[in-house]
């Protein structure tokens, strides 16, 4: 497989990383096992025939498109084509160079990834980021969310959760979104679903929810409407900065 002009950047940028913290480094070395073990031996093999086999799990169809890769050492690279498989948990990323070759990005190995350009009508933006995840009894786990919130480092976040309608790779059916809630920041706290109801919504803003609730009503908004919260979630993290 030919290397690409945007991952030789990559790990580029991996050499150089001595002067960063101490936890940064172990991000971005964790991530460079996840590529590699994601694009050798029989773990690439077994991506590769899942993504010919199973055609109805790619988020917003088969097709790739321009988008660009947020790097675990905090680099935007464009790249020519992107599609995410939601039932197999990973983006699959034409090469820079040979457009018939492509690279495998399991959710470890990335901050996250954009599909579309900003102010592009016919391709809006659509913004991917890496993190925890726990639902109900399950254990935590690392996974693609797409952010529905005007920023994804804020103190909340809003995202959907893509998976096959059956919960498994090979489902033939659509998929279907969970709404996740939590900390915007990196951390190890999870993202967890969240019911879209006026309590739910409320109890994140802690202090601030009556403060939120006056902007929802001066506003209209709805509480089960996930681009209402979102609103709502921008006004608690435009003022909890706020002493």
């Amino acid at each position: 497989m030919k290397t690409s002009s945007y991952l030789f950047a990559f790990f580029l940028a991996i050499a150089g990383a001595g002067t960063a913290a101490a936890q940064t480094s172990r991000d971005v070395a964790d991530a460079r096992v996840a590529y590699q073990q994601a694009n050798t031996g029989p773990t690439a093999e077994g991506y590769r025939a899942s993504l010919k086999q199973q055609t109805s799990g790619f988020v917003g169809g088969q097709g790739f498109q321009l988008g660009s890769l947020r790097t675990a050492d905090g680099r935007t690279l464009l790249v020519p084509g992107l599609r995410y498989h939601a039932g197999l948990h990973l983006l699959e990323a034409q090469d820079s160079i040979d457009l018939e070759a492509t690279h495998l990005w399991p959710a470890g190995s990335l901050r996250g990834f954009d599909l579309g350009e900003a102010g592009d009508p016919a391709a809006p933006l659509r913004r991917f980021r890496s993190r925890l995840v726990k639902e109900g009894s399950a254990g935590t786990r690392r996974e693609y969310v797409e952010v529905i919130t005007a920023i994804d480092a804020g103190p909340l976040l809003l995202a959907w959760l893509y998976t096959p309608a059956d919960a498994t790779p090979n489902s033939k059916r659509p998929l279907v979104g969970t709404l996740l809630a939590g900390p915007g920041t990196v951390g190890t706290e999870p993202l967890r679903p969240l019911e879209p109801t006026e309590s739910a919504v409320l109890r994140l803003f802690g202090s601030r929810s009556n403060d939120v609730r006056s902007f929802a009503t001066a506003q209209h908004l709805d509480y089960t409407r996930p681009a209402d919260i979102a609103k709502m979630m921008d006004h608690y993290n435009r003022i909890a900065v706020v002493k």
